[in-house]
């Protein structure tokens, strides 16, 4: 089972094509223009990308271009749907003239996932079915009430704020899915990781520009060395781990960022100016579904935690009441 992200500005479509894709027996997450078809792949990092040329903020041509210019994201196969262009983009992997038939769409997905690494996965695991289908029972509620959120824009100041609010809580549900499906994975052993030889500074860096693009404003400071840190690593994975990281930190309303790097192991601090951690809750902090009050980000920190130990590391956490807290993801280097 892959996750395919469908992008198309016609809710009728949107709903068709997203059928298709689940008939096929793969996940859905749906985007109703080029802006959130980025957001949401930075988010969800999809195998595959089905859009439609014609969308508003940000046309299917301008979103396969960017896609491209993505860590993590430029491997990914996309397929361009269009009414007006005659050919696709050159940073298409596939192209179809509307109307087209469903069987020529069908065939395109197939082809297109059969083509990815590991495309015949073992059967799920119960424990990962059931956090799959939590994520997809999620996804309907959620796709509804992101389409009555858009209608609240625009509205006066003081009620501005509350939708905004609203949003946010939104994407933290979002994320909820995602963490979810990561967690169960993770018990069931089947996550794996897909190591490369990279520079791990511009894929931090990288974390923070869409830590800055989604601040609203929070203040990021970064300090990083002035070559590349060279390290063999999953760049999606360990880009799942910053964005855990700096999230809660924007939410404490500041980021620092640090990259230290030695010839053993290479550090990431990233600290928050908020009111600390209660030293009670630091032993715990790690834990899946820890016992007492519930912290919307335990999931989450979690899943880093797991994603850090696979690639041979370790994420902890220092606190101090008021004077904030600073998350440490420590990894090796090879010999």
């Amino acid at each position: 089972m892959s996750l395919v992200l469908v992008a198309d500005d016609e809710p009728a479509v949107l709903e068709v094509l997203s059928q298709v894709v689940e008939d096929l027996g793969h996940d859905v997450v749906r985007a109703r223009d080029g802006e959130e078809a980025l957001v949401l792949a930075r988010a969800r990092r999809p195998q595959l990308v089905v859009t439609d040329h014609m969308m508003p903020r940000m046309s299917g041509m301008e979103l396969c271009s960017r896609l491209k210019q993505e860590p993590g994201l430029r491997e990914v196969p996309i397929i361009l749907l269009s009414a007006v262009l005659q050919q696709g983009s050159p940073d298409a992997s596939a192209f179809l003239n509307k109307p087209f038939e469903i069987n020529d769409f069908e065939m395109l997905i197939r082809r297109a996932l059969e083509k990815l690494p590991g495309a015949s996965p073992e059967p799920a695991t119960p424990v990962e079915a059931l956090g799959q289908w939590v994520a997809r029972t999620l996804q309907g509620p959620l796709e509804v009430a992101r389409e009555q959120l858009r209608k609240l824009q625009g509205l006066p100041p003081a009620n501005q704020l509350a939708v905004d609010a609203l949003g946010l809580q939104l994407q933290s549900l979002e994320r909820m899915g995602q963490y979810l499906q990561d967690a169960a994975r993770l018990s069931a052993g089947s996550l794996t990781l897909r190591p490369v030889e990279g520079d791990l500074r511009s894929h931090l860096e990288a974390s923070v520009e869409r830590c800055r693009a989604r601040g609203d404003g929070v203040p990021v400071e970064v300090s990083v060395p002035g070559e590349p840190v060279d390290l063999r690593f999953d760049p999606d994975r360990l880009g799942q781990v910053f964005d855990v990281l700096l999230s809660n930190a924007a939410r404490q309303g500041g980021v620092r960022v640090e990259l230290r790097a030695s010839e053993e192991r290479v550090l990431v601090r990233v600290s928050d100016p908020g009111p600390g951690i209660p030293e009670a809750e630091l032993p715990r902090l790690f834990q899946a579904f820890p016992d007492g009050p519930a912290r919307g980000e335990s999931l989450g920190l979690y899943v880093a935690s797991e994603l850090a130990r696979l690639h041979g590391g370790a994420l902890s956490a220092e606190s101090m009441p008021g004077r904030g807290a600073t998350f440490s993801v420590s990894l090796p280097r090879g010999a």
